[in-house]
């Protein structure tokens, strides 16, 4: 392997030589869990369940459209994808052709080396069919292009109209996004809605929410392209104080999501409304199915952002990045992205399709609106955002200091200047100044 300089930003990838060593002591690390082995007839790429389409996939492992002689087979991977992704490529062993890669892909941008860059093999040619935003996010800060768009988490605001209506709100999605236009007007609406609907809802389950989706709204984060903590920086605080203004007006339920209580609070009608985003809906009709009929979307307030979503790489071990790049340009181009949103509801990348049919149909759950209605324009207008590897570091004392605030009562002033302290810390401790 060609020698590199080491940098902060090489820091992360050289902390898995570890990983390495205790690949050596795994086993059951054969073909069936996406090992490369010389003169096989196929490409491997590894995914996680419900990233990639296995209808595609089936096909692609008899041979892709348009690639004479190109096979590409699917390895599942089971348990922590991030974790394993991570220990195969330190010990340079067992390395897949390609592989999806998790958001955020800035994870992934201290040991870009490792994989192809996409541009190199003239993924400029179809950038034009790509959310640009989603496209940006792709390369690295040293510029390469280390991963393809597969899916989108555009962001909205999911309200219940009979609570509204109940309240003497508006109910209609433009009445209710211009009334909830901003975060303040939105938290002025909670006020009316707990206090005049009959049961009394919360505008949020948890503070968590408000923060993380107004900070999402900007394109600095907590670390920037050059790794400086810029946590502290008007971007953060105000949706630090957002969040804090939730809970002292008492609109937060303060509930964590997939607990029995939260459950019970969302199909009771004791949750008034949700930001999140299109996957979400998902998860929405199977917690309250019941609630069916009762809710709308609309646009968040104060804008669109963007939450989660993937990415698929080519790997540098990679057999054959041409045909990688021609499997990707093939799994992962608008018609099969299409394809994909009606099997497994992912959101395409290619707003192209957003005015296709098939994600033009009335969903009851709903009360017959269009999602793509809300979440299309959404996704067009979401932010370029910067992640950079050190993000969870970062943010983890600060979700940890709402939560002290919301559950513990902590004071919110004490809470932000512990949160500051110890994520100065814990960068401190990777290199990061």
């Amino acid at each position: 392997m060609p020698h590199r300089t080491m940098s902060r930003r090489r820091l992360l990838g050289a902390s898995l030589g570890g990983a390495g060593a205790a690949l050596l002591g795994l086993s059951g690390c054969g073909s069936a869990s996406g090992s490369i082995s010389a003169g096989t007839d196929h490409l491997t790429i590894w995914y996680w369940n419900g990233s990639l389409s296995d209808k595609l996939l089936a096909t692609s492992a008899r041979g892709v459209p348009g690639a004479s002689g190109l096979k590409v087979k699917g390895a599942p991977i089971a348990g922590d994808y991030r974790g394993k992704l991570r220990t195969v490529m330190a010990a340079r062993a067992y390395v897949p052709d390609l592989a999806c890669l998790n958001s955020p892909i800035g994870d992934y941008f201290p040991d870009e080396n490792e994989f192809v860059d996409l541009k190199d093999l003239g993924a400029d040619a179809v950038e034009d069919e790509y959310l640009a935003w989603k496209w940006k996010s792709c390369i690295s800060p040293a510029g390469r292009m280390i991963g393809f768009p597969l899916d989108a988490g555009p962001t909205g605001l999911y309200y219940r109209r009979d609570l509204f209506e109940q309240a003497g709100l508006p109910t209609e999605p433009e009445e209710v996004a211009e009334a909830t236009s901003t975060w303040e007007k939105y938290l002025q609406v909670g006020k009316t809605l707990k206090a005049k609907a009959p049961s009394h809802p919360y505008l949020v389950s948890q503070i968590a929410y408000v923060f993380r989706m107004a900070l999402y709204q900007s394109p600095k984060q907590f670390v920037d392209a050059d790794n400086r903590f810029i946590g502290d920086q008007e971007h953060v605080k105000r949706a630090w104080d957002l969040a804090v203004e939730t809970y002292r007006q008492g609109l937060s339920a303060r509930t964590l999501d997939g607990t029995p209580d939260f459950n019970s609070a969302l199909s009771g009608g004791r949750i008034g409304t949700m930001n999140n985003a299109v996957w979400y809906i998902g998860t929405l009709k199977d917690t309250a199915p019941r609630t069916s009929g009762k809710w709308r979307l609309t646009t968040m307030p104060d804008g669109p952002a963007n939450y989660g979503g993937s990415y698929v790489g080519i790997t540098r071990y990679c057999r054959d990045p041409e045909g990688a790049f021609a499997f990707l340009k093939w799994m992962l181009g608008p018609a099969n992205q299409l394809k994909s949103y009606q099997e497994m509801s992912l959101f395409p990348t290619t707003p192209a399709v957003y005015s296709q049919p098939a994600m033009r149909e009335p969903d009851p759950f709903f009360g017959g609106q269009i999602p793509v209605d809300v979440f299309g324009p959404a996704a067009k207008k979401a932010p370029v955002i910067f992640f950079s590897a050190y993000e969870n570091t970062a943010n983890t004392p600060v979700y940890q200091e709402l939560t002290n605030v919301e559950t513990l009562g902590k004071n919110p002033d004490k809470a932000w200047r512990d949160a500051m302290n110890a994520a100065e810390r814990a960068l401190a401790q990777r290199g990061v100044s």
